[in-house]
């Protein structure tokens, strides 16, 4: 069986939930699925989600995710932006070495129109393959090998570049700090970065069979979603709420109402919960659709540690400086990086810049006398922050 990304009544719901801002009261919330009357052919865990409004247009988002319950074929998604999302599933697919996967994915802005999304960048051991069937696309797998009961803090970092639009996902485990940058993914530039919403869902993507279906529990945590604004200012949602699908009664059969969210207080943390014998708690009432609190202890900003470079190298030959280095992965992620040539004086002989988070080396062509020289590189990283320049000297013989 191969990893699925959404069921189309799924996708519908999220399509149209992620293109409306307008503000509704909570009885006539419309962007919301509404209860259909389909013939029952699964019994799926309901797809649920909890939405995190925004004033600003965002240019980076975080939020942290602790899975404590889970199931094959299971999708914990941690951020649902304008035209992606990304997060961590439980797959029966055995073509990744783990059941325990890390998932990016950008659908394409018309297929039909032949004006496609496309990998800029994998990392590591991440796999890369179009879908397709229930909206097209590139998506990129890294068999990550999460684990139960760990926090995990997943990062989005968008940008342009001539003429087209990126965005790069990274995961921090917070059990031992470390980052890690599975893929960029890139389309046609168009209007907008993220968007103003935010989307956290569980989805039990095949109800069909017994080894994976509805009868099992998932529980997912989720705490400290931010959204970096486009002019540089750290944004916490101003309205959250959580949702369970509506319209997916035949797939979710006798497991229509096996759902439950809330905000603990002791986790100072949202929590989503389906399958199984869960039931929504009394403040549900009849209704699929809760209000959430804020949550008490999540401050004014996110506290980040600032990149940091771990070691630079420069040397000089055939009218070439080769500068390479590398990143404390255990500091913010690279975003940017720059490279500066100087004399003995101290004076700036060139400089090269780069809009490259996974680029770490270069060969800078120039032609120099003899003598001493310094090769000085800045690093910032995806949530604008510029780190402590790093200096090297090399020779020219």
């Amino acid at each position: 069986m191969k990893t699925r990304l959404f069921t189309s009544a799924f996708l519908i719901s999220v399509i149209l939930i992620l293109n409306a801002f307008e503000v509704h009261a909570q009885s006539k919330d419309t962007t919301l699925p509404q209860n259909g009357s389909e013939t029952q052919t699964e019994n799926a865990a309901p797809s649920q989600h909890i939405f995190f409004d925004f004033s600003s247009d965002a240019v980076a988002r975080i939020h942290k995710i602790k899975i404590t319950r889970s199931a094959d074929a299971e999708y914990f998604s941690v951020h649902n932006f304008r035209g992606g999302y990304d997060g961590l599933q439980q797959t029966p697919d055995k073509d990744f070495g783990t059941p325990n996967i890390l998932i990016a994915s950008l659908w394409d802005p018309n297929t039909a129109g032949k004006v496609l999304s496309r990998v800029s960048y994998a990392g590591p051991k991440t796999f890369t393959s179009r879908f397709g069937g229930e909206g097209d696309g590139w998506k990129t797998i890294n068999p990550y090998k999460w684990r139960l009961n760990t926090w995990y803090n997943i990062a989005i970092r968008s940008w342009k570049s001539n003429g087209e639009f990126f965005v790069a996902t990274f995961i921090q485990d917070m059990s031992t700090g470390s980052w890690f940058h599975t893929s960029t993914l890139a389309e046609a530039d168009r209007e907008g970065f993220l968007g103003k919403r935010d989307d956290a869902f569980l989805e039990n993507w095949d109800g069909t069979n017994p080894a994976w279906d509805g009868r099992y529990i998932r529980k997912a945590f989720f705490k400290d979603c931010w959204a970096l604004t486009t002019d540089n200012k750290w944004e916490k949602h101003n309205r959250r709420f959580f949702n369970a699908n509506g319209n997916d009664k035949a797939r979710n059969g006798k497991y229509d109402r096996s759902f439950d969210a809330g905000y603990d207080p002791k986790e100072d943390a949202y929590y989503m919960q389906h399958g199984g014998e869960t039931k929504p708690n009394e403040t549900f009432g009849d209704s699929r659709r809760l209000d959430l609190p804020e949550q008490a202890q999540q401050g004014e900003a996110p506290k980040l540690s600032v990149g940091a470079i771990a070691k630079l190298t420069a040397s000089y030959a055939a009218k070439s400086i080769r500068v390479s280095w590398s990143t404390d992965n255990k500091t913010a992620p690279q975003f940017s990086s720059k490279v500066e040539i100087l004399d003995n004086r101290g004076k700036i002989l060139q400089k090269e810049e780069w809009l490259l988070p996974e680029k770490k080396s270069a060969a800078i062509k120039t032609a120099l006398p003899k003598g001493r020289y310094k090769a000085r590189l800045t690093v910032t990283d995806i949530f604008n922050q510029t780190g402590k320049p790093v200096v090297r000297l090399f020779s020219v013989l």
